[in-house]
C-alpha cells in the first residue's frame, strides 16, 4: 500500500478527535441529539483547523444508523462507505474547479431527489469563496429552502468573499487557530502510537511555525520524518524550517541588554545564514523580553521557559523601562519590515538602536546645533543652556520651514497630487546649513493642510459626479490582476471616494502607509497609469490621510454649502424639464396615431 501522509492518516473520525474546537464540535453534537439539524453551515476559519474535518463528520453522523451520543459510530455501512468516499449520498465539491455556474445548475437539479442508503443528501461545497457570482446567484434559492432531506455544508478560509445573501441563509461557525498546547499534544499522541522517539524542543518549534494550523503542522513533522525516520531531533527541526535558534535567540537578548551591538549583529547574522527570517528572530524577541518582564513583575521562577542557563540570574536586574524600549523598537521594526524588500535591514536597524542609551541618541541629535549657536556655557548652568541652544536652534529651523512651505510652487495638472502634512511641534535638528533647503521629514500626526493643497482636493469635489468615481471603483479589480505581489498590498489601504473628470481622491487607510506612498512616485505613477489603461481616461492621484479626509470634506461643505444647493436645484429643475419635454412628445406621437380619440389624464 502507498504512503499516506500523516495529515490524512491521522484526519478526525469522531467530534471528540477534533482538536482545539471544542465549542463547535459540542453544538454540532448537540443539534443531531436533539434533532435540531439546519438546512445550511458555513464553517469558515484560518487553514488547517478542521473545517472539512467536521463537515465529514457531520455528514457522517447524520447518516449513521448507530448514532453514539452525536458521535458516529464508524462501525456501520454508512460510516464505513463515508470513510472510503464511496457513500453516495455524501458529495464533497471542490469549488475552485468547479466554480461555474452549470455546476451548481446540476446540483441544484439532483437535490430534489430523496437519498439513496442515508437519511440525508449532504453537500458538502469546499473553498466556497471560489464560486463566480452568478454560481452563487444559482444556489440561492436552493440554499435558503432545499428539501427537507438535504443539507448543505460550506467551508471556505476567505469569509469576506462570501456574499452576504449567502452568509444570512446558513448557519456560521468560525473555526479558531488552534494553540500551540494543543498542536503539540496532538503531535506528541501521533509520534507515541507511531512508536517515534522526538524531543519537546522539536515539537515546539513545529507548533510555532504551523501558526495554528493542525495541517501545517503535521506536513512539518511528515517531512521531519523524511528527513530523519528514526526520530525527531530539535536541530533537524531548525534545519528544516529554518526557525531561529531559541538558544541563540536568548544570546540576541542579552547582547542586547548588555548594549553589545557587534556581538548582537554577529549572532543575528548567523542565524540569518541558517534560514531564519528577520520577522522570526524579532517575533521570538519580542516573546523573550515580553516573558523576561513578567518574570521580573511576578517573581516566576519558571526554568522552562528558558532553554540557557542562568537566564533569569542575569535579566533580574535590568530595568523594566529597557524592556519596554525594546519591546516597543522590536515592533517597529516589524512594522517597518512590510514595507521594504530589504527585510535585514530593519532587523539591524532595530539590532544598533536598541544597544544605544536613549542618553547618548538624545546628545548626538543636538550637539550639532549647539556648538554652532550656543555660547560655551559657564559652570553651574551647562544643563540649562544647552537646554536654551535646542531650543533657538528649533525656532530656527521650524521658521526656514514655514517660509519654504508658503514659497512652495503650484502643482501642474499632470502631476500625482498629494496632501501637505503640518508642521511637527518638535523637529530634530540637523547639520543642514541655513541657507540651504530643508528636506521634510513624514511626521507621524498628520493633523491638516496647507492651503495650496487644500485647492487640489476642494477642486475635485467642486466638479465631482458619481459617474467618475464608479468608473474608478470598477476598475478596481482588474489592477488586482496586472499589480505584483508586493504592490497589491497599495489596494487594500487606498480607498476612491471622490472623482471629477481629471482627478481622483483617494484616502489612505494608515498614517505610516501614507507617508511612505507619498514618497514612492514610481507606485504612485504605475498605479496611475494602469487606472489609465483599464478606464480609457486619465486620472491624477489625489492622496488623503483617512485622519484628514472627514474633516476636509466637512470644511469643503461649510464653504461651498450655497454653491452645493444651487448646483441640486439646477439639477432638479434640468431632469423635471427633461422629464416634461418627454411626456409632451409622447402626448404629440399618441395625436398623431390616434387624433382626437386621445384624452390626457394627469
Amino acid at each position: 500500500m502507498a504512503y499516506q501522509a500523516l495529515y490524512r492518516k491521522w484526519r478526525p473520525r469522531t467530534f471528540d478527535s477534533v482538536i482545539g474546537q471544542e465549542a463547535i464540535t459540542d453544538t454540532l453534537k448537540n443539534a443531531i441529539i436533539r434533532g435540531k439539524v439546519s438546512h445550511a453551515f458555513l464553517f469558515a476559519g484560518p487553514r488547517g483547523t478542521g473545517k472539512t474535518s467536521c463537515a465529514k463528520i457531520f455528514a457522517k453522523a447524520l447518516n449513521c444508523t448507530n448514532l453514539q451520543d452525536g458521535e458516529p459510530c464508524n462501525k456501520c455501512a454508512n460510516c464505513i462507505a463515508a470513510d472510503q468516499g464511496s457513500m453516495p449520498d455524501i458529495m464533497e465539491i471542490d469549488a475552485a474547479s468547479n466554480n461555474g455556474v452549470d455546476e451548481i445548475r446540476e446540483i441544484r437539479d439532483k437535490v430534489k431527489y430523496a437519498p439513496t442508503e442515508g437519511k440525508y443528501k449532504v453537500y458538502i461545497i469546499d473553498e466556497v469563496h471560489m464560486l463566480s457570482m452568478g454560481a452563487f446567484n444559482a444556489l440561492l434559492k436552493t440554499l435558503e429552502e432545499p428539501p427537507e432531506h438535504v443539507v448543505f455544508i460550506l467551508a471556505t478560509t476567505e469569509l469576506q468573499k462570501v456574499p452576504a445573501t449567502i452568509i444570512s441563509r446558513t448557519q456560521r461557525y468560525n473555526f479558531k487557530r488552534i494553540s500551540k498546547a494543543d498542536l503539540e499534544k496532538r503531535m506528541k499522541y501521533i509520534l507515541d502510537q507511531e512508536n517515534i522517539k522526538y524531543e519537546d524542543k522539536a515539537i515546539a518549534v513545529i507548533a510555532q511555525v504551523a501558526d495554528g494550523g493542525m495541517r501545517d503542522a503535521l506536513s512539518i513533522l511528515d517531512q521531519l520524518l523524511s528527513y530523519e525516520k528514526e526520530s525527531v531531533n530539535y536541530e533537524d527541526a531548525l534545519q528544516i524550517t529554518g526557525f531561529a535558534d531559541r538558544k541563540n535567540v536568548e544570546q540576541i537578548l542579552l547582547k542586547l541588554l548588555s548594549k553589545d551591538a557587534p556581538a548582537a549583529l554577529k549572532l543575528a547574522q548567523e542565524e540569518l545564514d541558517k534560514g531564519a527570517s528577520s520577522k522570526n528572530i524579532l517575533d521570538e524577541l519580542v516573546d523573550m523580553a515580553t516573558k523576561s518582564l513578567m518574570i521580573i513583575k511576578t517573581g516566576d521562577d519558571d526554568k522552562n521557559m528558558f532553554l540557557s542557563e542562568d537566564f533569569i540570574a542575569k535579566i533580574k536586574d535590568v530595568p523594566t523601562s529597557t524592556y519596554y524600549r525594546l519591546i516597543t523598537l522590536a515592533n517597529k521594526a516589524l512594522n517597518d519590515l512590510r514595507y521594504t524588500n530589504q527585510q535585514q535591514i530593519p532587523l539591524e536597524v532595530f539590532l544598533v538602536e536598541a544597544t544605544t542609551s536613549e542618553s547618548k541618541q538624545v546628545a548626538a541629535s543636538t550637539s550639532a546645533p549647539v556648538a554652532k549657536t550656543a555660547p560655551v556655557p559657564q559652570q553651574g548652568s551647562t544643563d540649562i543652556s544647552a537646554e536654551l541652544a535646542a531650543l533657538k536652534n528649533q525656532v530656527v529651523e521650524l521658521t526656514q520651514k514655514v517660509q519654504q512651505l508658503s514659497k512652495r510652487p503650484s502643482f501642474a495638472k499632470d502631476q500625482v497630487f498629494q496632501l501637505d502634512t503640518a508642521i511637527p511641534k518638535s523637529v530634530p535638528t540637523a547639520k543642514a546649513k541655513p541657507a540651504e533647503p530643508v528636506k521634510k521629514k513624514p511626521v507621524k500626526n498628520i493633523k491638516k493642510t496647507t492651503a495650496e493643497n487644500r485647492k487640489q482636493v476642494y477642486h475635485v469635489l467642486e466638479n465631482a459626479t458619481r459617474d467618475n468615481l464608479n468608473t474608478i471603483k470598477n476598475v478596481w479589480p482588474d489592477l488586482q490582476s496586472v499589480l505584483a505581489v508586493s504592490e497589491r498590498a497599495l489596494l487594500d489601504v487606498l480607498e476612491p471616494v471622490a472623482a471629477s473628470p481629471d482627478q481622483v481622491v483617494m484616502k489612505c487607510k494608515y498614517t505610516l502607509w501614507f507617508e511612505n506612498a507619498s514618497s514612492d512616485s514610481d507606485l504612485l505613477e504605475k498605479l496611475t497609469s494602469y487606472i489609465e489603461k483599464f478606464a480609457k481616461h486619465y486620472y491624477g492621484i489625489v492622496l488623503v490621510p483617512d485622519s484628514d479626509w472627514l474633516a476636509v470634506r466637512k470644511e469643503f461643505v461649510e464653504s461651498h454649502k450655497a454653491e452645493l444647493l444651487a448646483k441640486k436645484k439646477q439639477q432638479i429643475e434640468d431632469k423635471e424639464e427633461a422629464d416634461s419635454k418627454e411626456d409632451a412628445e409622447v402626448i404629440d406621437k399618441a395625436k398623431d396615431l390616434f387624433g382626437d380619440a386621445v384624452t390626457i389624464k394627469d
